[in-house]
């Protein structure tokens, strides 16, 4: 974790990315994208949309809620300031020498972080306004992310536990922020191993988002995906199944037959539809995403081999073996193309081609 230094640093950077976000743009933003992704082109590139996408929700913001917008802004920056700081802590220096160019560049009327100051040491002060100002928050939220992000899913889940109350009590138990850190704690409740809690906080939360911010809200979409999915993980395939069904039909209505999102209920749908005993209901279902998925994605991105591998293992589930030894046999040299020989996933399909081979009948060349 980051000590108290660099993670003031990293919230003074964020506040002062949202603040040159509409003035100063070209230049500031260079030595940002530069600084950021640390000569990774692709790096760079999702930092310049990542920028564009901060510029566009300053644009449409305005009044009361803007300085909300602003802060929430500014912490996502600061997320991202910390993961640099803690994955190439030699950054510091470049960072805080940025800080002060910038600071000292801005006339003073117009430098709205003036409440955070820079020593001779280079020590900073974190926000003036105290831990409970929505900026901090913002950043406590990101951070917690970034712990979950790194691996660290209880971590995060303990994280959200402890900065949810003071959003209840700060913001509201209903406003959007809060909401979403319920979220937050709900979705890494689950990953950190408790997926039955994980269920229950979001059957809580979901009529809430629903009543707050409308059943077809992306979040409200989110937080129905996350319910449905841990339902499945807590033991209820049944239920996981049904719920994806009724949210297939919403994200087709609100985003298109063909948007990631729509596919991914779909393959969601398909995945418990087998888990929940229906194994020919699987393998139709995955058989029909398939070109949809290669036609949207492309035959070599995760998320196609992801469904050729679901089809192929419920194909034989269904009761081809013959069927599905030839399609792992199939996907096997575009997997160890793309992801290596020694890959997880790799390893895995080369179990389960033997597996289907020998359900085949074909014992001998499972011993190859």
């Amino acid at each position: 974790m980051l000590g108290e230094s660099p993670l003031a640093l990293a919230a003074l950077a964020g506040r002062i990315m949202v603040d040159t976000a509409t003035d100063e743009r070209e230049t500031a933003e260079r030595r940002y994208v530069q600084l950021l992704s640390r000569g990774d082109a692709t790096q760079a590139h999702r930092i310049e949309q990542w920028l564009a996408e901060t510029r566009e929700q300053l644009d449409r913001g305005s009044g009361a809620d803007m300085e909300l917008i602003r802060a929430a802004l500014a912490g996502r920056w600061a997320g991202r300031w910390a993961d640099l700081l803690e994955e190439n802590p030699d950054a510091e220096a470049d960072l805080r020498d940025l800080v002060q160019e910038i600071q000292a560049a801005r006339p003073a009327e117009r430098l709205s972080v003036s409440n955070h100051a820079v020593t001779a040491n280079g020590d900073m002060s974190s926000y003036a306004a105290g831990p409970e100002h929505p900026g901090a928050l913002a950043t406590r939220s990101e951070l917690a992310y970034s712990a979950g992000q790194a691996g660290d899913a209880a971590g995060a889940r303990d994280q959200f536990a402890a900065l949810l109350p003071i959003a209840e009590r700060v913001l509201g138990p209903e406003h959007p922020d809060t909401l979403a850190a319920r979220a937050s704690l709900g979705y890494w409740t689950g990953r950190a191993g408790d997926a039955a809690g994980a269920r229950k906080q979001f059957a809580a939360l979901l009529p809430i988002a629903e009543r707050v911010l409308g059943p077809e809200h992306p979040d409200t979409l989110i937080n129905r995906h996350n319910l449905a999915n841990f339902a499945g993980y807590a033991g209820d395939a049944a239920d996981a199944r049904d719920q994806f069904a009724a949210l297939l039909r919403l994200r087709e209505r609100v985003f298109g037959a063909d948007s990631p999102d729509t596919l991914t209920a779909r393959f969601n749908l398909a995945y418990w539809t087998g888990r929940a005993g229906d194994a020919v209901g699987a393998r139709d279902q995955f058989a029909a995403l398939l070109p949809s998925r290669e036609r949207i994605s492309g035959r070599d991105h995760p998320d196609a081999l992801a469904a050729r591998q679901e089809l192929a293992y419920w194909t034989g589930c269904a009761g081809d073996a013959p069927a599905a030894r030839d399609q792992f046999a199939a996907l096997l040299p575009t997997c160890e193309r793309i992801l290596g020989p020694e890959h997880a996933e790799t390893l895995a399909i080369w179990y389960q081609l033997a597996h289907w081979t020998a359900m085949a009948g074909d014992e001998a060349a499972t011993q190859d």
